[in-house]
């Protein structure tokens, strides 16, 4: 492996990739490389907003409070707000990056999957500060919009943003969202959005319908995801949302 990385994790829901990024540390500690990773992992910062999802994503981690250390620590905080964060998640983000000027051949990374599109008051807060304090890339899932949508189609989207608990000023087009890292301080030619819609909305769409199918042989039912299906099957019919992957480079 050449050089070290940091991750600070926005919205980790329940622990998914904090399990397979503690795995990796610990693999990392015993000196079992993964090859996957060209570099050697340094720190992980995990932040959620939602209670519940911490305490699963706890209890699944196994992590005692006297686990907490300078290589691994999770919080329960408003991610989009950092000027709200204690502390306690300063200084274990301070001590997860390394500076502008101290950095050598070290990377720090905000890494936010399908997260972004719920920040409040918006995305661009955290990212602003990822970029000109903590001198971070960004690697993300995001939702963008797509050009030229139609009165009806816009009403609708408002309609989808205001239920799923989204302001709907951060549903941008691609090339909004491109300006936007622009002013946060990223280069224009360090920075790459990938359309990957047509592996997100659709097979989600069919996975969700096929469930729904086989519960309701016991008489079940898959709840408020029979909407989300109908969601993503018209995404993918009509591509008013993008699924995007979000790269922006130091």
């Amino acid at each position: 492996m050449v050089g070290t990385l940091s991750i600070i994790d926005v919205g980790f829901g329940c622990g998914d990739q904090c399990l397979y990024v503690k795995d990796i540390l610990e693999s990392q500690g015993q000196r079992k490389a993964d090859k996957a990773w060209k570099r050697h992992l340094q720190a992980y910062v995990g932040i959620t907003l939602e209670s519940g999802h911490f305490y699963i994503a706890k209890e699944r981690l196994d992590l005692k409070q006297s686990d907490a250390n300078a290589m691994f620590n999770i919080y329960c905080a408003d991610a989009a707000r950092p000027t709200s964060w204690t502390p306690d998640i300063r200084n274990a983000i301070s001590l997860a990056c390394q500076t502008k000027e101290g950095k050598g051949d070290h990377d720090n990374w905000l890494l936010a999957l399908d997260t972004l599109i719920h920040f409040r008051p918006s995305r661009w807060p955290v990212i602003e500060h990822a970029s000109r304090t903590l001198d971070a890339s960004l690697m993300a899932f995001d939702l963008c919009l797509a050009e030229n949508l139609s009165l009806s189609q816009r009403i609708i989207l408002k309609l989808m943003a205001f239920f799923g608990q989204s302001p709907f000023t951060n549903w941008v087009t691609v090339q909004a969202y491109r300006e936007r890292l622009v002013d946060a301080g990223y280069s224009p030619d360090m920075i790459e959005i990938r359309d990957i819609s047509e592996h997100v909305f659709g097979p989600l769409a069919v996975f969700l319908k096929k469930r729904e199918a086989e519960l309701e042989q016991y008489g079940l039912s898959i709840g408020r995801f029979r909407y989300a299906a109908k969601m993503f099957a018209w995404w993918c019919r009509t591509g008013v949302v993008r699924g995007c992957i979000i790269v922006a480079r130091k």
